[in-house]
């Protein structure tokens, strides 16, 4: 088994055609990154190349050679997803040019902020003349994302100054951030193809967590399931891949040709798929156009590329130099995380316009010039983990579960975790089973319950609750819900529960002085011919009684109704149930008969007690006969 380098690095190439960036990565690495044949053939990158190499400290380094041709700049913007660091290569004889602008404004606007400016052929010229381009390069470089990052001359031929150029790679990347690894690995693809005896491969620059041999991954946008039979990082086989490597994945599961450049690999379940992003918009100084509200243009983000539709939230125009809130809508699904950076170009003539950063990769639509909805942009853009808790659930009516929350997030499950814990003990967001909502989320939801249980009480007075399920339905609460929600309004003393009826906690039922009066004179009929008694419609009628009163006196149990229009008093039915069973007792059986003369009844009465007595499971039928149970 061979182990995952602890220090492992991407550094990628940028600038214009011609300048010697392939040579440099050759001279470098003794890997020369052209690998198509129309490349050897043309002397021109045409596409990604890669390389590796190790550093005088140990760090292990993954090189992307990006082509310099604008007509390939899309093959470039799939490269410098996942740099670390990049090498800025100016030919010494010409001097910065205009791909030489172009990539380091996308340098600029995915906020590298590491790396050398390299200057090239420096064998060509004199040493007045590198001064010269030296001082050009560094009035270029101000005000960058690279304005502090260190000039180094070289010869590719001859090797001069390649010595000092990995010394300066080696201290611009030990001051990188190490990409860390929150558990959720995303690797998206920049390269797909069958090597023989193994299948089909893919390449890319892996971020977000580790990958393992074995591993069952989706390919998204899409749910394809494959498998992962082999794993390699600088060129060596390891059984697990870490964070911030260039990566080559053998799967099992898929043909190469189903993969490509905007595919990305993940855990299944890890990752959001999305087709509407909000976003901060940054316009290039020297973009030759405004970005304009309802503009489509094409999106760069990570290896993938896709047609959008602009939506500016806060003007009709954002001018050259100008910043500003907008929603992008993306023709095709997109994996994205809030935080990810992304270039934006318009397709013809094809430029660079502008770039941005996602603030929230689910957003709802919005409404244009909407105060309330460009303060909470704001918000999410300065948040800190925990505010960006709280408003990520405010946009979901019910909330989430902890695995959505943690899969718009992003992070491990312990940083979301150890983020959840402190908001909860402030009381600003609250669990509900496998749950989270905000206060003001459990407020409404609260108000909901202790409203639609007013109205019933109201309405049923002298119901002793609601049933759950009409409650439930009247509420709209979600089901998987509304048991925790009842199990916290309970335990908060809202509301009160039982046998399967849930009340306000200070209801109370009960009769009025006018309806004890109207239940006592039904009462007395009923006792007045204990065993044939008159019928109920009869007795309602007489009395006046609201069907919600005789319900009433079933629960409470001072009626027992044996069917729609027969009831007894309840002295009357527990001495009924007290001579059958002793009838039971004495003769073992009990024919409709033998009851009718115990009661001195009749077997309209008869009849249906003793089916009564059948369904409550005191006695059982056995042919014309009953025998008592137990």
């Amino acid at each position: 088994m061979t182990e995952p380098f602890a220090s492992s690095f991407v550094v990628g190439t940028a600038g214009h055609i011609d300048h010697g960036k392939s040579t440099l990565v050759k001279a470098l690495t003794q890997i020369d990154p052209d690998r198509l044949e129309e490349e050897k053939r043309r002397g021109m990158t045409i596409d990604l190349g890669f390389a590796y190499l190790q550093l005088p400290s140990g760090r292990r380094v993954g090189i992307v050679d990006v082509p310099g041709h604008q007509r390939f700049l899309k093959n470039m913007l799939a490269g410098v997803h996942g740099m670390d660091a990049v090498m800025l290569v100016v030919a010494a004889d010409e001097g910065p040019m205009p791909q030489t602008r172009e990539h380091l404004a996308i340098i600029d606007l995915l906020a590298i902020q590491h790396g050398v400016a390299v200057l090239t052929k420096a064998d060509l010229v004199d040493a007045a003349w590198l001064s010269l381009v030296r001082e050009e390069v560094a009035r270029l470089l101000r005000g960058t994302s690279l304005q502090r990052a260190p000039i180094v001359a070289v010869s590719g031929t001859s090797g001069d100054g390649l010595d000092e150029l990995r010394a300066a790679l080696d201290a611009e990347l030990g001051q990188t951030t190490p990409r860390p690894d929150v558990g959720r690995p995303r690797l998206p693809v920049d390269r797909s193809f069958a090597m023989a005896g193994f299948g089909t491969v893919v390449t890319g620059t892996l971020v977000g967590g580790a990958l393992r041999q074995g591993d069952d991954l989706v390919v998204l946008p899409g749910e394809r399931r494959v498998r992962i039979r082999g794993l390699q990082q600088h060129n060596r086989p390891v059984e697990e891949a870490r964070p911030g490597s260039r990566t080559a994945v053998n799967l099992s599961g898929v043909d190469h040709a189903q993969l490509g450049r905007g595919h990305v690999l993940a855990l299944p379940g890890s990752l959001p798929v999305s087709r509407r992003l909000d976003a901060r918009l940054v316009v290039l100084p020297n973009a030759t156009q405004p970005l304009r509200h309802r503009q489509r243009l094409l999106i760069y983000h990570e290896t993938a590329e896709a047609m959008v539709e602009l939506s500016l939230l806060e003007a009709d125009e954002l001018r050259p130099g100008e910043e500003g809130w907008g929603q992008l809508y993306v023709t095709s699904p997109m994996v994205a995380l809030d935080g990810d950076r992304f270039i934006l170009r318009v397709p013809s003539p094809a430029l660079t316009v502008a770039g941005g950063v996602i603030v929230d990769s689910a957003p709802r639509r919005h409404r244009r010039k909407d105060a309330v909805v460009l303060s909470e942009l704001g918000l999410r853009e300065r948040a800190d983990p925990g505010t960006a808790v709280v408003l990520e659930l405010g946009k979901h009516a019910w909330g989430l579960s902890e695995g959505d929350l943690g899969r718009r997030l992003g992070g491990s499950r312990q940083q979301l975790a150890d983020t959840l814990a402190p908001v909860a003990d402030r009381g600003a967001i609250r669990r509900l089973g496998s749950r989270w909502v905000t206060r003001e989320q459990w407020e409404r939801l609260s108000a909901r319950v202790t409203a639609a249980l007013a109205v019933y009480h109201q309405g049923q007075p002298l119901r002793s609750g609601m049933p759950k399920e009409e409650l439930r339905s009247r509420t709209g609460i979600p089901a998987e819900l509304f048991n925790p929600a009842l199990v916290a309004l309970t335990g908060d003393g809202v509301v009160v529960e039982r046998n399967g009826e849930v009340a306000a906690a200070g209801h109370r039922h009960g009769l009025t002085p006018e309806q004890e009066s109207a239940a006592g004179a039904f009462l007395a009929d009923l006792e007045l011919q204990p065993f044939n008694p008159p019928p109920l419609a009869d007795l309602v009628r007489r009395h006046q009684l609201a069907p919600s009163l005789v319900q009433y006196l079933v629960t409470q149990g001072r009626i027992v109704r044996v069917n729609d229009d027969t009831v007894f008093a309840r002295s009357a039915y527990d001495d009924a149930v007290g001579r059958l069973r002793t009838h039971l007792s004495e003769h073992r059986t009990l024919t409709v008969a033998a009851a009718r003369d115990v009661l001195g009844s009749s077997r309209r009465y008869v009849l249906p007690l003793l089916e009564w007595l059948d369904a409550q499971k005191i006695t059982r039928r056995v042919g014309d006969d009953r025998i008592l149970r137990g």
